[in-house]
């Protein structure tokens, strides 16, 4: 089976202004910033002149879309915990990409699933030195 191309139809500019109005939904932390400074370093995306994100995302790629959710759930979390603001406005991202709750349920469970992961291999290295 192939995979589709996940950057099929990507706007970085919109990626990462996706990911600040989850992360300003509640107010800008440090950890949030972070990382989106280093999405916007990456796309060469300037924070200060993000395009207004459309109400309807749904024409993009299905994994586009899954790709933008996940990474927007990540940084939600990057404080420790998804806030109701948050919570809100990832709700409120999911309609404009067309995914469902039961799609939602499953990124947000992949995304705990592959922490989990993450933590038991740093474990392991943490046991080889």
């Amino acid at each position: 089976m192939v995979m589709p191309d996940p950057l099929e139809g990507f706007s970085p500019g919109l990626y990462v202004a996706a990911l600040a109005e989850v992360a300003h939904s509640d107010g800008l932390h440090a950890a949030e910033l972070a990382i989106l400074e280093e999405h916007a370093g990456r796309f060469g995306v300037d924070l200060d002149r993000l395009p207004a994100l459309p109400s309807d995302l749904s024409d993009l790629p299905a994994a586009t879309r899954v790709l933008v959710y996940r990474d927007a759930y990540m940084l939600a979390m990057a404080d420790g915990e998804v806030s109701g603001l948050e919570g809100r406005r990832l709700e409120e991202l999911a309609e404009r990409l067309a995914l469902t709750p039961a799609n939602t349920e499953s990124i947000r469970k992949w995304v705990h699933d592959y922490s989990a992961l993450l933590g038991r291999f740093e474990e392991l290295l943490r046991a080889v030195d």
